[in-house]
């Protein structure tokens, strides 16, 4: 890297990573670097508690981040606009708009994307990755809870994954707290839900989907969502006045463009340093990246928060030629998914549980990860800090 008074470090996404470094920012500024952070919106919101929000137990206020006001707070420069190209050799990332947005450093903090949602089966459904998304799918969600209490509301969510199986009694909630009749289907090509969380967890899971009414359609694909309906393979069609499709992530596809080394699904190969196999310039954080060392570590969020303290590490490390910290993942991990009805299904080593408290420990544990940010959002003028121009 040529030497610069100062190091151009560019953070693309605004995710939980990327939202830390900018309260290390706010606590400890770095004055060799000029930061800018791109967001898709001028809200982040979290997905820990997207659920929560569709079933009407959250507002957008309690599940989202004010990136612009904690980037003034970082004073760091915030751009509002989507990544669609990256060019390694020029140190370049094009935004859709057409801005072009130059880096010494660049690291990536966009998630994931969902497998099959822009092919034509999906064209009518619904789906919350990226996360600014939700927000629509909330509004669809409030107007078919809207509607004649005499009338049944059909939704259909395809992928019986931890996303889907969440969303599903997001919704029947949703609807119940409306007092609509209501018919709620998860639909996956698998033989069971929650895929890899282990036998005695599903069943805990199909006992709660049970006794919400909502009903599972499994080792069946689909082929096409319409307005009012889903089109089974071989097994012909359900009502769907609401379809969210929620199936396995995927990457950007401009990852794969770039050159970089990413794995089939279209996530950046990194090494244990958070940094690309390919490019010393390059880290991705979050589902973006897959490690060369640890690649069958589930796209989960506790993995990207705990990731956090070594990006900010080997950023600074980077940006002044020093030898870089290595990220271990840990080897279990708390599993809380929301059933809507103020309950949880918890799962932590050899423990589970379906109960009110599970629930509380899932509250307390997202309100305090979001007040860490939101308490950053007070509005300060800080000369220069203002959004890029186009």
């Amino acid at each position: 890297m040529a030497q610069r008074a100062t190091t151009r470090l560019l953070l693309v996404g605004a995710g939980h990573v990327h939202l830390d470094i900018l309260r290390r920012l706010v606590e400890a500024p770095q004055r060799d670097l000029d930061v800018t952070i791109v967001s898709l919106e001028d809200r982040h919101f979290y997905s820990g508690m997207t659920p929560g929000y569709l079933a009407g137990l959250y507002t957008a206020d309690d599940i989202s981040s004010d990136v612009p006001a904690i980037a003034r707070r970082a004073e760091a420069h915030c751009v509002i606009g989507c990544a669609v190209q990256l060019d390694p050799p020029g140190r370049r990332v094009t935004l859709m708009d057409g801005r072009t947005l130059p880096y010494d450093l660049v690291s990536f903090n966009i998630g994931s994307l969902i497998a099959g949602s822009d092919g034509p089966a999906a064209e009518h459904a619904e789906r919350i990755k990226p996360l600014h998304r939700v927000a629509r799918l909330k509004a669809r969600l409030d107007e078919l809870a809207s509607g004649r209490r005499e009338e049944t509301a059909h939704v259909v969510v395809i992928g019986a994954g931890a996303g889907g199986v969440e969303v599903a009694f997001a919704a029947a909630a949703r609807l119940d707290q409306a007092g609509r009749r209501r018919e709620v289907t998860i639909v996956d090509r698998g033989g069971r839900v929650l895929s890899g969380y282990g036998a005695a967890f599903q069943r805990l899971a199909e006992r709660a989907l049970s006794a919400a009414g909502i009903r599972c359609r499994l080792g069946v694909a689909v082929t096409a969502v319409e307005p009012d309906r889903v089109v089974l393979e071989g097994a012909g069609s359900i009502p769907g006045d609401l379809s969210v499709w929620l199936t396995g992530p995927q990457g950007a596809p401009f990852l794969s463009a770039s050159g970089l080394p990413t794995e089939p699904r279209g996530f950046l190969w990194i090494e244990d340093t958070l940094r690309s196999v390919a490019d010393p310039c390059v880290f991705a954080v979050g589902d973006c990246g897959t490690f060369t060392r640890y690649p069958a570590i589930a796209k989960s969020g506790v993995y990207a928060v705990r990731e956090a303290p070594v990006l900010w590490k080997n950023l600074l490390a980077a940006a002044r030629g020093e030898p870089l910290a290595t990220y271990r993942p840990q080897p279990g991990f708390l599993s809380i998914l929301s059933t809507g009805d103020g309950r949880a299904l918890l799962r932590y080593k050899g423990m589970r549980s379906w109960s009110n408290w599970a629930w509380w420990v899932k509250d307390r544990i997202d309100r305090g990860f979001m007040r860490k940010y939101q308490r950053l959002q007070a509005e300060v003028d800080v000369p220069g800090t203002s959004q890029i121009p186009p």
